[in-house]
């Protein structure tokens, strides 16, 4: 079990930095290995309110629970990785823009609050993007070619056309097959079945019950402790109520 920052008595500054670190990286690569995770998992999405009703997870990111950054990240690159190349970064410039990307999070993490009615917190993850997009950008000599086009490209928040829609919502889906994903490798693979045929494949409890030679209630059980895992994994753009 990894160690939670808070207990190590490493501050606010060591802790948002150490996020870049190559023992995190090395943590994030071999979960998306275990889990034969890359761009696309095959798993079939579901809309993201089925699992994301109250999570967690937001609160243990402000506490810099490691073990949560690891799974926040495993989860979500995807989404970040799309909005960093529908800015035209160009491919060797993209892990130096996701890394800091994760940094500007961590930093701020503490401070977004999605009952502000300032935005969501998926909104609130687009701007960091863009941003540090930007600041790719900033950094390129002025006499590149093109360059001074994609900063102003970068710094345009952007138009929500369809095809803009299209390609952030097959990114969303990657984020909850993954979210998915991470929870049935943590799952036994009974529970995991009933909860699947259930919510996914809409077989009748009775059925599933017969099937796995269960009672329905133990049906219901696992499904219910699959979807509180998942929500665990999600974080809602809903504001508490």
């Amino acid at each position: 079990m990894v160690d939670c920052w808070v207990s190590r008595g490493i501050s606010h500054h060591d802790k948002t930095n150490a996020f870049a670190t190559s023992k995190r990286n090395r943590l994030i690569w071999s979960s998306e290995k275990k889990m034969n995770l890359n761009e696309s998992t095959g798993i079939p999405s579901q809309p993201q309110s089925r699992w994301a009703t109250r999570s967690s997870m937001l609160a243990d990111l402000k506490g810099f629970s490691e073990q949560r950054w690891i799974e926040f990240e495993l989860v979500y690159k995807p989404l970040l990785l799309y909005w960093i190349r529908r800015k035209k970064a160009p491919a060797s410039a993209v892990d130096d823009i996701l890394q800091e990307s994760w940094i500007s999070i961590a930093k701020g993490i503490a401070q977004f609050d999605k009952n502000s009615g300032k935005g969501t917190f998926r909104g609130w993850l687009r701007t960091i993007v863009q941003r540090r997009t930007a600041d790719y950008f900033r950094s390129l000599p002025q006499d590149q070619c093109g360059a001074q086009e994609l900063l102003d490209a970068a710094v345009t928040p952007d138009q929500k056309d369809p095809e803009d829609l299209e390609g952030e919502q097959k990114a969303m889906q990657e984020v909850e097959a993954r979210a998915m994903e991470l929870v049935r490798s943590r799952t036994k693979e009974k529970t995991w079945q009933m909860f699947w045929k259930s919510t996914v494949e809409n077989i009748a409890t009775s059925d599933i019950a017969k099937e796995f030679k269960v009672s329905e209630a133990a049906v219901r059980v696992a499904k219910q402790r699959v979807k509180t895992r998942l929500r665990e994994v999600m974080i809602d753009d809903c504001p508490e109520r």
